[in-house]
């Protein structure tokens, strides 16, 4: 807007030309812009109805209408009555004339257009898609800069986060304004139509100052959008609307099957018309250009038709599995469940099995619904039904599905499946209140089971070792879910190290399990190689989603707990969540990871928009297992910025809360919880802090009692101190190593070792811990008299309180005091006053003011007036 009226103002300037996409919202734009413009100058709106360019000042017809008839005998009197009535009607103001057509203007209204811009009578708002839709004689107005093109584009995702929070006000979740984002397809008019219409249908609404979307907020569409999509879809052939029709419900088909089906002549129509847009793979899939046309039109067509366009494509064959991509097979499944129609088994469990790894367990369950009970497949239909279940926080439902397949059933699947379906069950039990405890006899069980029937089967030998290796997975995850990594690691490394034929899938699923117990357990070093390591393999055949799932959510408690909390939230940002499935069921889990990885950082003022949004969206699902971390985290937030009343808020909201939860979470709680108590200065906090280390240690996790022993020693005496110090000795990495400085200089009085521990925080911008290791070591160096010290970890101080709200430690010693004289004296010659100045203002000899300036210097630790000047 602001480089449109600038080039509007400009002499040199005939107007400008708007461009952008289709229903962009350029026409929005262009009233906006005229409006804006007024009263100070005159705006003349037109718009050209008249189909093609036959119609003699078709785009004009308002001023025709206006002219006498001696006006119309000819082009140059109708020119000229055209210019004169518009003089009159902008009355000395400057004129514009905003055009919304111009693709269909006749010759006599671009002549006359391009007359009135030149003789300097009005400058010109054009409307188009792109600058080759002009009339030829407005583009050597372009090149020569007297007609500036302002390209409307669609809105980027952070951009999208910038302006919903600007016009909605409180804490807008980054995974809320994605989700919109992803909804309007970065189309800005789109997403100011359908926030417009989730408000007034309260299907985004504000909880606690925090913006939340509905569940099925986005299966709804305004009227408004869906009046234009189809104002634009009937504009076209009804050959071409067959097309689209079909594509929208089909999502994407292969380029040979629509050309055969519908012809190739329609289909290159709708290439150069911008409909379709075609993938350079191996089956060149086609889709419609337009995502919102694709939903809108889908949304319009009855089952019949839906039917009728199944069959005129597809006929009555289910396509082969191996045909399919994934997007193609959730297409097909969505299409078919659309029509009513039962999908195959096959596919159904196939297109389950894709949906749960994009995060979208709903439709997992709708594939699976009409599924019929078979011996063969009914074992493998429940245990996505129970994933589906769990990731939508219904443990209790889970394992009543699993616990329903009978022991034929079980009997009748391979020794591989039988151990995934083992996988599962743990899981589930874990999760599932009350049944924890039964997870070691499901372990003990199934090894029996496949004891006896690896002797009794025709499975391959390859077969039962791989499933052993599923179940060895297994009992890994469940200890390090139970914070008994020491226990498993050596096991771990050799399943991470793999055997010559063996699954690569499954090794490295195992590394992402060693790389969690190495950094608990002290070696965070190794933890880093070993997560760099799998990095590197990703992209490979084994950068299964499930492994990339595991690499993400370990591999974030691996950076964390290095003090790379950077890395850890870009881990989290770059995990790949861009449906609104996906966005809706792991979007509270990325809030919260980024607002927990701020907390331990010390920015508890960062931490709090992400940890309200995060608890928001937990709040409204059924997901329990992370709301205490949750609350606990925002309440050591709320603590580091000063506001106790807030922390005790939601420390009172966590006391209300219980759900089984693995021991990340679990030792995250506690000690969030814990350091926000001791923060606002409850009692016994921080020897709750030292006993939970204790048991950490007793387990051997070294790297968790570090942590917690860090935040108990700022109250706490030389003991703790010893013990921290021993502890980090245990430790690898630059957190073990500050760890250790800080215990032993603190204890035994090492400014040298505390300089060090806060160079090393600050390399990490851990600012809190920087802050309390530079106030130790700046009440050490007043004690000392060590002044040059002093006045340089005093300068850090200052900085870092810039930084710190709370600071976790108040330096004690107050160093050398000048005294009320030796300031005045200080005071002037920090102005720049001679000593004679300064003798004669205050009544002193020359050398009574050399003295008391000697001893300033002294004291402070500088040798010259200039840094003097910086001091006081």
């Amino acid at each position: 807007m602001r480089a449109a009226r600038e080039a509007l103002s400009s002499a040199q300037s005939y107007g400008i030309v708007v461009t952008g996409a289709r229903d962009i919202g350029k026409g929005a734009f262009q009233t906006a812009l005229v409006r804006s413009l007024a009263p100070d100058m005159y705006a003349q709106t037109l718009r050209s109805t008249m189909g093609g360019t036959e119609t003699p000042y078709g785009a004009l017809a308002p001023f025709l209408a206006r002219l006498p008839d001696d006006a119309l005998e000819n082009p140059a009197a109708t020119m000229r009555g055209i210019l004169e009535l518009l003089s009159a009607d902008a009355a000395g103001r400057r004129a514009v004339i905003a055009l919304e057509t111009p693709g269909g203007l006749d010759e006599l209204s671009t002549a006359t257009l391009v007359n009135l811009m030149t003789t300097g009578t009005a400058k010109v708002v054009v409307v188009a898609n792109r600058t080759s839709d002009l009339p030829q004689d407005f583009h050597w107005m372009l090149t020569e800069g007297r007609i500036r093109e302002i390209q409307l584009d669609l809105l980027p995702e952070d951009k999208t986060e910038e302006v919903l929070g600007e016009v909605l006000g409180g804490i807008v979740p980054r995974t809320v304004a994605r989700m919109l984002h992803a909804m309007a397809h970065g189309n800005p008019e789109l997403l100011y139509r359908i926030m417009s219409d989730f408000l007034q249908t309260s299907q985004l609404r504000s909880t606690d100052g925090v913006w939340t979307l509905s569940e099925d907020a986005e299966t709804r569409r305004s009227r408004e959008i869906d009046d234009v999509v189809r104002s634009r879809v009937e504009r076209e052939s009804p050959e071409v609307q067959t097309v689209i029709e079909a594509l929208a419900c089909a999502r994407r088909l292969p380029l040979e099957r629509i050309t055969s089906v519908f012809g190739v002549d329609v289909v290159s129509v709708m290439d150069e018309a911008g409909l379709i847009a075609v993938e350079e793979n191996e089956n060149h899939s086609v889709s419609l250009s337009d995502p919102v046309m694709e939903e809108v039109v889908r949304g319009w067509l009855s089952i019949p038709r839906r039917r009728e366009l199944r069959a005129k494509i597809i006929g009555n064959q289910e396509p082969s599995l191996a045909s399919l991509g994934v997007v193609e097979l959730l297409g097909y499944a969505a299409w078919t469940r659309e029509c009513q129609t039962p999908l195959a088994p096959s596919h159904a469990v196939a297109a389950a099995g894709a949906a749960l790894r994009l995060h979208d367990p709903h439709f997992a369950l709708d594939c699976l619904e009409d599924v019929p009970r078979s011996t063969a497949t009914w074992a493998t239909v429940q245990l996505l039904r129970a994933y589906a279940y769990l990731a939508l926080g219904l443990p209790v439902q889970a394992h009543l599905l699993l616990e329903q397949v009978t022991e034929e059933e079980l009997e009748s699947i391979g020794p591989v499946a039988y151990a995934h379906f083992v996988e599962a069950m743990a899981a589930v039990k874990r999760s599932t209140p009350g049944r924890d405890g039964e997870v070691a006899a499901v372990f003990e069980e199934a090894r029996a089971r496949l004891l006896v029937n690896s002797g009794l089967s025709e499975a391959a030998d390859d077969e039962v070792r791989n499933a052993r290796s599923v179940l060895d997975l297994a009992e890994f995850a469940d200890a390090v879910y139970r914070g008994d990594h020491a226990r498993v690691i050596e096991r771990l490394e050799a399943a991470a190290a793999g055997t010559p034929g063996g699954d690569d899938e499954l090794r490295l699923r195992s590394a992402c399990l060693l790389m969690q117990a190495q950094v608990v357990v002290g070696r965070e070093d190794e933890a880093l190689a070993t997560l760099h390591r799998i990095s590197s393999e990703l992209a490979g055949p084994a950068g299964t989603s499930r492994v990339r799932q595991d690499f993400v959510s370990r591999g974030f408690d691996v950076l964390l707990f290095n003090g790379h909390w950077r890395q850890a939230v870009a881990l989290v940002r770059s995990a790949g969540f861009e449906t609104v499935p996906s966005l809706r069921f792991a979007g509270a889990h990325y809030e919260f990871a980024s607002g927990l990885a701020l907390v331990y950082a010390g920015r508890g003022s960062d931490a709090i928009s992400p940890l309200l949004a995060a608890i928001a969206q937990l709040e409204q699902g059924n997901v329990r297992a992370t709301l205490g971390c949750a609350y606990a985290a925002t309440a050591f937030a709320f603590a580091q910025q000063g506001d106790s009343a807030a922390a005790r808020t939601y420390l009172d909201r966590l006391e209300g809360w219980s759900a089984p939860t693995s021991y990340s979470l679990r030792s995250s709680t506690e000690f969030c919880a814990d350091m926000a108590r001791r923060w606002i200065g409850e009692r016994g906090a921080s020897q709750r802090l030292v006993e939970a280390a204790q048991a950490d240690i007793a387990a051997g996790r070294w790297t968790m009692a570090g942590i917690r022993l860090v935040g108990a020693t700022v109250e706490s005496g030389s003991e703790e101190l010893a013990l921290l110090e021993e502890v980090c000795a245990h430790r690898q990495g630059a957190l073990a190593d500050i760890g250790r400085r800080l215990a032993r200089g603190t204890r035994l009085r090492e400014l040298q070792d505390l300089v060090t521990a806060s160079d090393l925080a600050a390399g990490l911008e851990l600012d809190t811990l920087e802050s309390r290791c530079t106030a130790v070591a700046l009440d050490i160096a007043r004690d000392t008299g060590d002044v040059r010290a002093a006045r340089i970890l005093q300068a850090r101080l200052d900085r870092l309180t810039g930084l710190v709200e709370v600071l976790p430690v108040v330096p004690q010693s107050l160093g050398p005091l000048l005294t009320a004289r030796e300031r005045e004296v200080a005071v002037l010659a920090a102005r720049g006053e001679s000593n004679r100045t300064i003798a004669e203002e205050m009544g002193l000899s020359v050398r009574t003011v050399e003295g008391h300036l000697y001893q300033v210097f002294s004291k402070l630790g500088i040798t010259s007036r200039a840094e003097l000047a910086g001091l006081l």
